[in-house]
C-alpha cells in the first residue's frame, strides 16, 4: 500500500510540473528532462511511470474522468441522453482536453474514455453485448465528438446528447420505412 501510495504521488508530481510548465510555454516546446527537473524527480522516474508527454496529459484526464464517473455512480437510472450529456460535459469542462487536443491524439483521448467510461456505459445497458453493435455506437459518438472539437465545441454538451440520440434514433427508423 505505501508504494501504491509514493508511485501516486510521484505521478502528480510530475503531473503538476507538466502544468507549471505549460503556463509558460506549449507543450511541444517542453522536454521530458524540463519536466523531470520541474518535478524534481531524477529522468529514471519520470519515464518509469510516463513515456511521453502525452501520457502525462492523459493520466491527469484520467484522474478527472474517474472522479466524475463516480459523481455519476450517483444516478441511478440514467437515461442515454443523461450519460451523452455526462461524457460531453466531461470533455467540455475538463482542460486536460484542450491540451490533448491541440497535441493531435483524438485517437489516444477516444481510447482512454473507453477503457473507463464504456465499461460503466455498459452497467446501464447491457443490450450493448454485441461487439459489433458497441463499436458501431462508439465510432459514431466519437466521429461526432472529433468534429465538435474541430467546430470548437459551440453547441453545449447538452445539445450534442441530444443530437446523438436523435441520430440513433434516426438510424433506428431507417430499416422500417
Amino acid at each position: 500500500m505505501k508504494r501504491i501510495k509514493q508511485i501516486n504521488e510521484s505521478k502528480k508530481m510530475i503531473r503538476n510540473a507538466l502544468f507549471r510548465l505549460l503556463e509558460t510555454r506549449e507543450l511541444n516546446d517542453i522536454t521530458m528532462s524540463q519536466i523531470a527537473d520541474e518535478a524534481q524527480v531524477v529522468r529514471m522516474t519520470l519515464y518509469r511511470h510516463f513515456k511521453d508527454k502525452e501520457q502525462i496529459l492523459l493520466y491527469s484526464f484520467e484522474i478527472y474522468l474517474e472522479q466524475a464517473i463516480k459523481e455519476m455512480s450517483g444516478i441511478t437510472h440514467p437515461s442515454v441522453v443523461d450519460l451523452l450529456k455526462f461524457r460531453f460535459r466531461i470533455l467540455k469542462e475538463s482542460s486536460d482536453v484542450h491540451l490533448i487536443i491541440k497535441s493531435g491524439h483524438f485517437d489516444k483521448l477516444f481510447q482512454t474514455i473507453g477503457r473507463n467510461y464504456n465499461s460503466h456505459f455498459q452497467t446501464f445497458f447491457p443490450l450493448l453485448e454485441d461487439d459489433y453493435l458497441k463499436d458501431f455506437v462508439a465510432g459514431g459518438v466519437d466521429a461526432m465528438t472529433r468534429k465538435w472539437f474541430e467546430s470548437g465545441m459551440v453547441d453545449s454538451y447538452e445539445e450534442m446528447a441530444v443530437k446523438v440520440t436523435n441520430y440513433i434514433s434516426v438510424l433506428a427508423t431507417l430499416d422500417k420505412s
